[in-house]
């Protein structure tokens, strides 16, 4: 139970100052805006009100949970950043911690991604084939899964590190 009190008392320590309460904010209401522009973007001929039909409801609460989630990452790295900068201690982990929430992003993107066409397109932008866009789609719940416990997981290392539990977390 301690580590769900520590991360809890790292967020309430990052979000009480109002600067980072609106990035997260901001933050969250960005990736959720991405989770739907990406295909509306990337696929020809779709249109934002057709990308909002094909949604449901459950849909639409997990995009909001992993938005949140990555506002919550960005708002403990920058502010573990921003701590780090005062004491002159800006090191390698703290690079880490940034090129993991970058990854938990994509993570995010893949796993909420609800349909074939939508996910080919933002594969093909990286240089992964058709094999990869069915193997996603057939495990699409195992990769949802596997991307919350990486968002939480990458909450519970940023909490480490705003707590001063951890520096090299």
């Amino acid at each position: 139970m301690d580590v769900f009190v520590q991360t809890y008392s790292a967020i309430m320590v990052v979000i009480k100052k109002w600067n980072y309460a609106l990035l997260v904010f901001i933050a969250a209401m960005l990736f959720f805006g991405l989770f739907i522009l990406i295909p509306v973007i990337t696929i020809p001929g779709n249109s934002f009100q057709f990308q909002l039909s094909i949604f449901g409801t459950r849909d639409y609460v997990l995009m909001a949970f992993l938005a949140v989630l990555v506002g919550l990452n960005f708002a403990l790295q920058i502010y573990s950043f921003a701590q780090r900068n005062k004491q002159q201690k800006f090191s390698q982990p703290a690079m880490g911690g940034i090129a993991a929430g970058v990854s938990g992003v994509f993570g995010a993107v893949v796993g909420t991604a609800a349909c074939a066409s939508c996910l080919a397109s933002l594969f093909g932008l990286i240089g992964l084939g058709t094999g990869s866009v069915f193997f996603v789609l057939q495990n699409q719940s195992y990769f949802l899964i596997g991307t919350i416990v990486l968002m939480l997981v990458l909450l519970y290392f940023g909490a480490r590190r705003v707590k001063r539990i951890c520096d090299s977390c």
